[in-house]
């Protein structure tokens, strides 16, 4: 019974799980589609009826990870530019956006993020601006990196993990402080107004 039932899960979610490509995007992010087409100028994201489900500019695009487990590079670093990652360098960096991503976590900045927001809309409308320049100032500061939040210890002293780590943290500080920011002024906005 149970192997039957393993069998009938296997044949159920395979379609979904082993038969799809999947986009590797330079910001760590990542899409599937059941097959992936490149014609060196856009890439097509096509579903099984064939249809045309997105087209997407490859220079936003680090890898194609086929089906049949081939890894298809997308980006290529501009010679002419020495600041330019390699295919390596490039692959560490989107390592730590996607750690970060995963580890990073910064519930005590949306709490003051909501904080001043809230304390902001005691200026009425004027306080609007407030949000914003907390989420900058809050941004110009970088996170400290803790091993226990990386997916392997020996990363902490490659430099292109370690940046890709750091600019997805800031990222993620500056827009988490931003939204939390904006919903701490409309909450106190809406609290003011309804005591007035």
């Amino acid at each position: 019974m149970r192997f039957a039932l393993l069998l009938f899960l296997l044949l159920k979610v395979s379609p979904a799980v082993f038969g799809q490509d999947t986009l590797l995007f330079l910001n760590g992010k990542t899409m599937t589609a059941d097959s992936i087409g490149f014609n060196g100028h856009t890439i097509h994201l096509i579903n099984h009826s064939g249809k045309r489900q997105h087209a997407i500019n490859p220079y936003r695009v680090f890898s194609i990870r086929h089906t049949s487990g081939e890894i298809q590079m997308v980006y290529t670093p501009d010679p002419s530019d020495p600041m330019d990652l390699n295919e390596e360098q490039m692959g560490l960096f989107i390592k730590g956006e996607q750690d970060a991503n995963k580890y990073y976590k910064n519930n005590i900045n949306k709490a003051a993020a909501f904080a001043v927001g809230a304390g902001s809309s005691f200026f009425t409308i004027y306080g609007l601006i407030i949000p914003p320049l907390y989420a900058t100032a809050v941004g110009a500061f970088t996170p400290k990196m803790n091993l226990s939040d990386l997916s392997d210890s020996t990363y902490i002293n490659n430099t292109y993990y370690c940046e890709g780590y750091q600019k997805k943290m800031r990222d993620r500080k500056i827009r988490n402080a931003l939204v939390s920011g904006l919903a701490g002024f409309a909450a106190g906005f809406i609290t003011l107004t309804l005591v007035k």
